[in-house]
This record gives C-alpha cells, sequence and structure tokens, in this order.
C-alpha cells in the first residue's frame, strides 16, 4: 500500500548541510513522501535555501517561526501541516540512505508497532567513522538507562502520535529531551516500538559530541530518568541506575571520549559500509 509519508524537520543555521539532507529525500525510491520543514529564526541563509526547493518541488513546504521555539514547538508546529499516514523525523545535518523510507513504510506496513526506527551510520567532516544500533524490540526498561530510538531514524504512525499529543513543550523537553519524554509517553499507553536492525541513516556527529553535555543537562537527564521510571512502575532497585549521568559527571572526559568511540566503532570494520555519491569514506579514527 502507497501510504503518503510526512517528513517533519526543524531546521536552524544549517546552511552547510541542508542541500545534502534535502537531496538525499528527493532521491527516495518511495516517492510518495511530503517535506514539512520549519525555520525556527536561523541567521544564516538557511531560510534561502530551503525556498528554492520549495519552489522547484510540490512536495516540499516551508513554515518560519516568528522567534525561537525550540524543537519540540517547532516539529508540533510542522506537524498541523503533516497529510501522512506516517510521521517520520528528519534533521537538517542527516542523510537519508536512497531505500530508507520504503525500508520503513515496508516494516510499518507489516509489523504490530506503533514506530520504527534504525540504526545509523556515524559520521563527520573526515567521513562515517561507527554506527550506532538500538536493539529489535526496546522495552519500557530501556528507559532507565538509554533511549529506544536514535530520534532522527524515527518513522511513527500518524494516529499514535496524535494520541500521546505529539511533542511536550515545557522546560525539560527544550533540553535536548524532547524525543526521551516522547518515546516515555509512548510507553505510558502501552505501544510496541521496534528498530530495523541496520543503518539507514548517516548521523552527523563528531567523536567529542559527548563534551556537548554539560553538568546541567546531565542533571536534567538524571530527574527526567528518575521521572521516566516513577511512570513506568520500574522497581525501586533498578532505579538506581538513572543516576548514571550524575555518576559520569566524575569520570575524566578522556576516559569518556575513548569509551564513546570504541562503542561506536565495536563491530563497524565488519561491516560492508554503503557510500552515497562516494562521499563517504571510513574514518581515521
Amino acid at each position: 500500500m502507497n501510504k503518503r509519508v510526512s517528513i517533519i524537520m526543524g531546521i536552524y543555521n544549517c546552511e552547510k548541510t541542508l542541500d545534502d539532507a534535502i537531496r538525499s529525500i528527493e532521491k527516495q525510491t518511495y516517492k510518495n513522501w511530503e517535506l514539512v520543514m520549519c525555520d525556527d529564526g536561523s541567521t544564516d541563509h538557511t531560510l534561502e535555501i530551503a525556498n528554492q526547493y520549495v519552489k522547484r518541488d510540490e512536495r516540499i513546504k516551508l513554515l518560519k517561526n516568528n522567534s525561537n521555539l525550540g524543537l519540540p514547538g517547532t516539529l508540533n508546529k510542522c506537524l498541523q501541516f503533516c497529510n501522512g499516514d506516517y510521521i517520520m523525523r528528519h534533521d537538517g545535518d542527516d542523510i537519508m540512505i536512497e531505500s530508507r523510507i520504503e525500508r520503513q513504510v515496508t516494516y510499518m506496513d507489516h509489523h504490530n508497532c506503533a514506530a520504527c526506527g534504525s540504526g545509523v551510520y556515524l559520521f563527520d567532516d573526515n567521513g562515517v567513522w561507527g554506527i550506532r544500533q538500538p536493539e529489535l524490540k526496546p522495552g519500557k526498561h530501556v528507559m532507565i538507562l538509554d533511549t529506544p530510538f536514535i530520534h532522527p531514524t524515527v518513522m511513527m504512525k500518524r494516529e499514535k502520535l496524535i494520541e500521546v499529543g505529539g511533542y511536550s513543550d515545557n522546560y525539560i523537553t527544550k533540553q535536548r529531551l524532547e524525543d526521551y519524554d516522547l518515546w516515555l509517553k509512548f510507553y505510558e499507553k502501552g505501544c510496541s516500538l521496534h528498530n530495523i536492525q541496520e543503518p539507514l541513516i548517516y548521523y552527523r556527529e563528531d567523536q567529542n559530541s559527548y563534551k556537548r553535555k554539560s553538568r546541567k543537562f546531565r542533571i536534567t537527564e538524571t530527574k527526567a530518568r528518575l521521572d521516566a521510571c516513577r511512570r513506568l512502575n520500574i522497581p525501586y532497585l533498578k532505579r538506581l541506575l538513572a543516576f548514571k549521568p550524575l555518576i559520569i559527571m566524575f569520570i575524566p572526559k578522556a576516559s569518556l571520549r575513548k569509551y564513546h568511540v570504541w562503542r561506536a566503532k565495536k563491530g563497524y570494520f565488519n561491516v560492508n559500509i554503503k557510500t552515497q555519491e562516494g562521499i563517504f569514506e571510513k574514518g581515521n579514527g
């Protein structure tokens, strides 16, 4: 069944990467899609670049916030203009493999799940350097230490996303936890969440990305995980693991970097990396 897919994308100061992100959508083997972008107050040429695509492809819509709303509010605004049966996330600095939409629509059509994600190829300016792969059917206990999805890989049933109220827009979710909160609401509704067991996007992340998580973020993350444990009725003893973000604050950054890179590269060199337009090669580490 050729269901319509609505791709929602909040864009902000991504003039250097937006072309690649949109072109990867236009090259999809699955053609029944629409792209709804919303500019969240960019100060570079992001808006002008997005406008060029709107003029040449009627499947692309562009919205603009009057002020910076943050990602939760921006994505909710995109949702108001979506017509698809499935809602797909994508970011302005990531790249889809050409069969991504087709693969996820096929999976969703044949499996009983509210949302479907996938693995990712991690890449930076030097090329692909690692892989991250969430488990096939993550249960609610994943929320203690991790998340069930890598946010920009997700495709969701429209009716399920509406049922949980879309993205929560509050102080916690504006601290880059909008996706964590959304998965929590899915679990509260008893939804089944799945991940295709291979990478379907190139996810832009440098090997020092862990440094962007400040002490303030670690504290907020801990609060969010403890709240999730309460709402999901996680046993009290297991809730102790939710303090992991606080413990990480006391680990030397050099050790964190080694673990971060090791985890991403684990199993990577045994994978046959698919390239797009010859621009991705194995990183030098």
